[in-house]
């Protein structure tokens, strides 16, 4: 009874939440569809009461949400990073694995932890994508170029020691 109350776990609509329109984005790299990926949007305007953004499905579709609550994008105009993140595979520590080899495994998967998405597109600071919602439903589609291949030490302008 308590849960049903609450509305099953979620939270409860702000009372200054703006009107949401439905918007669909879609991530194009390579010529195909980029999966997994993060697209992030920010008010040009720099009003950051609410985040906005989604995660692209296999067909590089994305239908942002606000807070992850509530699908749709307030009208305004924004600005939009995409990024994907790879990271490696690799075998985790056991009970036996000494502190020194946690250390080297770690920083072997930091070092193999890749942006597949160039700066021009994945930097919130320094993205060139625009999205505007005027009042009603909008389906935009982004063309990010070719997969890259940046380390994270790269991404932050961290030199790696050798």
């Amino acid at each position: 009874m308590l849960l049903l109350a609450v509305g099953c776990g979620r939270k409860a609509k702000p009372s200054d939440l703006p009107t949401l329109y439905p918007c669909e984005i879609t991530v194009i790299q390579d010529e195909k569809p980029l999966s997994d990926a993060l697209v992030t949007i920010m008010p040009l305007n720099g009003d950051l009461r609410f985040t906005i953004g989604g995660k692209t499905n296999a067909e590089g579709k994305t239908k942002p949400m606000l807070d992850g609550e509530w699908e749709g994008v307030p009208q305004g105009e924004y600005l939009v990073a995409i990024s994907k993140i790879i990271t490696p595979d690799l075998p985790e520590p056991s009970n036996e694995t000494s502190m020194e080899e946690r250390i080297q495994m770690r920083d072997e998967k930091i070092q193999q932890t890749k942006q597949t998405v160039a700066p021009p597109f994945s930097s919130l600071t320094k993205s060139s994508l625009r999205l505007k919602i005027e009042g009603k439903p909008v389906t935009q589609s982004f063309d990010i170029g070719e997969a890259v291949s940046i380390s994270l030490d790269e991404l932050n302008g961290t030199p790696r020691l050798p």
